[in-house]
């Protein structure tokens, strides 16, 4: 006999959907991560800045890892890995931040070069989405994106997020380069009726019981 889904007291530290999981990052995460980022080449240079040593240490992810587990598990900014489920290969990160103010959070996430185009971008989101507006019940949520990531800005639309506009000379990340930014939003008023709400996601706590809202 199954046992039933308990009710959740901390954010989820698993998330499965039709075509990924993902999870809290772990150590051994480090070396997926670094391969991830190196074979995307020049995708991922405006999110990792490369330095005068080269790409991103094997060491430089393993601390990115560490740094973020442990905000993760302080119920601060949360980041979750996307993982093929069958192969184990990490696809990009998803983000909740908190930086959004009182009541809210921002989205946010990266995707590795050769996984584009197929929909993960939009899923990855979707449970991100999903879980803000049902787990943490927040009352809105922030997208923000570079004017020239047009993928992003697509998303963001196909998600149901409002374009607010455009805000200019913004640097709200140390790895960002600092310019224009474009400002979406989605309320929880309006979260029902978007293509997010009707993901199938089952989420899972930091024992693996799984949960619901």
């Amino acid at each position: 006999m199954s046992t039933p889904a308990a009710t959740i007291s901390h954010p989820p530290y698993l998330l499965r959907t039709p075509r990924l999981i993902l999870r809290c990052m772990q150590p051994e995460d480090a070396a997926r991560r670094k391969e991830a980022v190196d074979s995307s080449g020049e995708h991922l240079d405006t999110f990792f800045r490369t330095s005068p040593e080269g790409r991103l240490s094997l060491d430089g992810h393993a601390a990115h890892i560490r740094k973020s587990r442990g905000g993760f598990d302080l119920d601060q900014d949360r980041v979750y890995g996307a993982f093929e489920p069958e192969t184990g290969r990490l696809l990009g990160e998803n983000f909740l931040l908190k930086r959004a103010g009182l009541g809210a959070l921002e989205v946010g996430y990266w995707l590795r070069r050769d996984a584009l185009g197929k929909g993960i971008a939009t899923e990855m989101a979707s449970a991100m989405v999903k879980t803000a507006f049902e787990f943490d019940k927040v009352l809105r949520m922030d997208l923000v994106c570079n004017p020239a990531n047009e993928r992003s800005a697509a998303v963001a639309r196909r998600l149901g997020f409002t374009f607010e506009g455009r805000l200019r000379d913004r640097q709200i990340a140390a790895h960002h380069i600092r310019g224009d930014i474009l400002c979406f939003t989605l309320l929880s008023t309006e979260y029902p009726q978007t293509a997010a709400s009707q993901l199938q996601l089952e989420a899972f706590d930091f024992l693996g019981r799984q949960v619901t809202p």
